[in-house]
């Protein structure tokens, strides 16, 4: 197989890695992942972690004169990853952002390493690092979006897109917050009742009518497991809305006339947003988080290769 890979494609998050052999059409040869993230690599021991990951990938031999091209995008550019990426500046366009790539250092020869940059907002200030090459695979997808990208996970973001452009960005704590909320707080004695779509529901529609009560719904989830007849038996759902529920309502809010909203997400999380939007009449459709950001990697790595 190794005489077919024309470059490999890896996204380096925190906690794990996720990496491809590509053939030259950017089909996909062979797939690998380990847990070995940023923050358990040390001693700049990046270089090592791709070498052993790939090593069935790899020919034999060294061809004199010919390097695999890897394009790296997520924290692997960060000031602690293998070589910082400095962010790219909105607005952002794929082929600027493929520009910023840098070049680590290498000890060993037969890689051409490229590391991808995140992306800042220096109003508003906000930065994202691996969502951005997953925002060019979408646009690559759908030239002709016009609204708000949500990728939700634990620091969830929201992009905007017009005209093949990233024009602006917002992150929210959301996925922080729950479970600060739901592990460390007094509310960690009524999380029951997380798959509740009717309470969670309910609490969305409340935050979108009084975004202002909050804080105030928080503490009634509690109050509810103490005085309802019921017991308060749906918490965490309803946690969840009113944690969603403003982050959502705040977008929605921005949103301008005939702008859209999409979803790049996979599994439960992705889910939950979707019955969130749909509450506000959104049917946004999930893209998958995989297809995503191969398809931002491809276009990074003709960028990058001048194709």
């Amino acid at each position: 197989m190794s005489s077919k890979i024309d470059w490999i494609a890896v996204d380096w998050g925190t906690s794990n890695l996720r990496l491809w052999a590509m053939d030259a059409d950017g089909e996909i040869l062979a797939r690998g992942e380990s847990d070995l993230g940023l923050n358990k690599i040390t001693d700049g021991g990046f270089e090592a972690v791709l070498h052993g990951l790939i090593a069935d990938w790899l020919p034999d031999g060294i061809t004199p004169g010919r390097t695999l091209p890897v394009v790296v995008c997520g924290m692997a550019g960060a000031r602690q990853g293998w070589c910082e990426a400095p962010y790219a500046r909105l607005p952002a366009q794929p082929a600027t952002l493929a520009a910023g790539a840098v070049k680590p250092a290498l000890q060993q020869a037969g890689l051409d390493v490229h590391i991808l940059p995140g992306l800042c907002q220096i109003d508003d200030p906000d930065v994202m690092r691996g969502e951005e090459t997953q925002l060019v695979g979408f646009m690559a997808a759908q030239p002709d979006f016009a609204g708000w990208v949500c990728l939700p996970g634990t620091h969830s973001k929201w992009a905007r897109i017009a005209n093949g452009t990233i024009t602006g960005f917002r992150t929210y704590m959301s996925g922080e917050v729950f479970g600060v909320l739901s592990q460390q707080s007094i509310l960690r004695h009524s999380m029951q009742g997380a798959d509740d779509a009717a309470a969670f529901e309910t609490a969305i529609r409340h935050v979108a009518d009084k975004p202002g009560d909050f804080l105030h719904c928080l503490f009634g989830i509690r109050a509810g497991g103490l005085v309802s007849p019921d017991g308060g038996k749906a918490g965490a759902a309803m946690l969840s809305g009113y944690v969603i529920g403003s982050e959502i309502a705040d977008i929605v809010a921005r949103l301008d006339k005939g702008e859209s909203i999409a979803l790049i997400g996979d599994g439960k999380l992705a889910a939950r947003y979707r019955q969130a939007l749909q509450v506000h009449d959104f049917d946004a459709a999930i893209i998958d988080a995989e297809a995503a950001t191969l398809g931002g990697l491809r276009r990074a790595h003709a960028v990058l290769t001048n194709q």
